[in-house]
């Protein structure tokens, strides 16, 4: 039996008409787009290399030698390596060889072609294209491709798929969807909540530059926020936290890291709608008022940036606001008034066990505006803070002495001491 290594063409002989080759479709069975095929790729790569991909896409499984492939697409062994090469070069084929004794083996694994706005996404391929064809022929042939833009004056009501669907828990399901190595032959994804535009804006706004994630990175950070019910803001931190700094392009993104994070944020069994809150009954343009304001209607990760002056907030605090909401239920304007409660008492920090159990008292109090979160937060810190002081005001004020000392006793109750023992004893003088 033959075992594949790891190794491009580039570093083994020529081939030579008696070597071996196999063909593997990865793309499965679906029928290969020739649109794109044609318009995008044959540019590139030429027509000795396309007709030598086709070629390979209805070979079978099986075992061939190359001096076949050369009466299939009358080609010399020289042209047919070079096809082979672009065809590497642009991602249509993967080559694998192995050299066992005297007998060598290409595996050539064959990929489909990116689709029209998947080819536009990729920077290399989509400039490359436009270098060899012009820039008013690529957008002429680009535009062919464009539908009918959705209305922009209208609001969208489509249905989002954990609506419909409503997915109940994490399991192993969910998991392989969204991390494993097969990729789905389909290119149709879900409809989804979750807006890529505020992910890449996030992003950009942490300072990632902009190519740090390729298309299929980005949309698996998008099958994750929707798999955990994250929006596309704290997506965007956790997953510039979850990155490989020294991986090529295409590979930084740590999708198990990834996976634990949002887990850790969002669980299904604890997952339950957020009621529509009602602001709160403030007048007036006092610095509170305005605070109270924000906090009515600022989502908690905003309000974290606000508080601290714009700067991005710690993945351990985002991932606390977030349990916050899911776990405990607690309304977006209490967790803000419960962030900014902590900040004031307890030097800056928000310690994560004290806010989990001021967040079931006010969970149990049903407060729902963040006027109502405050005015029951401090009102409890003032009645344990007097109780405190109280008690430390006891411990300091000293014990009445049931046995005065000699020396402290006043002259007059010894008298009548002396006076009490005369009656009792006689007058023994």
């Amino acid at each position: 039996m033959i075992f594949l290594q790891n190794a491009k063409i580039p570093i083994v002989k020529p081939i030579s008409a008696a070597d071996y080759y196999q063909v593997r479709r990865c793309y499965g069975e679906v029928s290969l787009d020739l649109a794109s095929l044609t318009d995008f790729y044959l540019p590139l790569v030429g027509s000795d290399a396309f007709s030598v991909y086709l070629c390979l896409s209805r070979i079978a499984t099986t075992t061939f030698v190359h001096s076949d492939l050369v009466g299939f697409v009358d080609l010399t062994l020289g042209q047919i390596e070079n096809a082979i090469r672009k065809l590497e070069a642009v991602g249509l084929v993967h080559t694998f060889f192995q050299n066992e004794g005297n007998t060598r083996l290409f595996v050539y694994c064959l990929y489909a072609p990116l689709h029209a706005k998947e080819f536009a996404e990729d920077i290399m391929l989509s400039g490359t294209l436009k270098g060899k064809i012009g820039i008013e022929t690529f957008t002429k042939l680009f535009s062919r491709y464009q539908g009918i833009e959705t209305p922009d004056d209208l609001e969208e009501v489509t249905a989002s798929f954990p609506e419909v669907f409503k997915p109940e828990k994490y399991d192993a399901q969910f998991y392989l969807s969204s991390t494993g190595k097969a990729d789905v032959g389909g290119k149709a994804m879900a409809k989804c909540s979750f807006d890529i535009p505020v992910l890449l804006a996030a992003l950009d706004k942490l300072g990632a530059r902009k190519n740090l994630f390729d298309h299929k990175e980005l949309t698996e950070i998008q099958q994750i926020g929707e798999l955990f019910f994250l929006d596309a803001k704290t997506m965007a931190d956790f997953a510039f936290d979850c990155k490989f700094f020294d991986k090529p392009y295409g590979q930084r993104l740590n999708k198990k890291a990834l996976m634990e994070v949002a887990e850790k944020a969002s669980t299904y069994s604890y997952l339950r709608p957020q009621e529509e809150s009602k602001p709160s009954n403030v007048h007036g343009d006092t610095p509170l008022a305005n605070d109270i304001r924000l906090m009515d209607t600022t989502p908690p990760r905003d309000y974290l940036w606000k508080k601290q002056g714009g700067h991005r907030p710690a993945a351990w605090d985002l991932t606390l606001v977030a349990r916050l909401r899911v776990d405990f239920g607690l309304p977006d304007p209490c967790i803000n008034a419960l962030v900014s409660f902590l900040l004031d008492t307890q030097d800056n920090q928000i310690p994560a066990a004290l806010a989990e159990k001021l967040a079931a008292s006010l969970v149990r109090k049903k407060c729902r505006t963040a006027r109502e979160a405050l005015d029951y937060l401090y009102r409890s810190n003032s009645r344990k803070r007097k109780k405190v002081e109280e008690e430390k005001a006891e411990e300091a004020s000293p014990a009445p002495s049931k046995e005065p000392k000699s020396d402290q006793q006043n002259p007059a109750d010894l008298e009548r001491l002396n006076e009490k023992l005369r009656k009792l004893y006689g007058d023994k003088k």
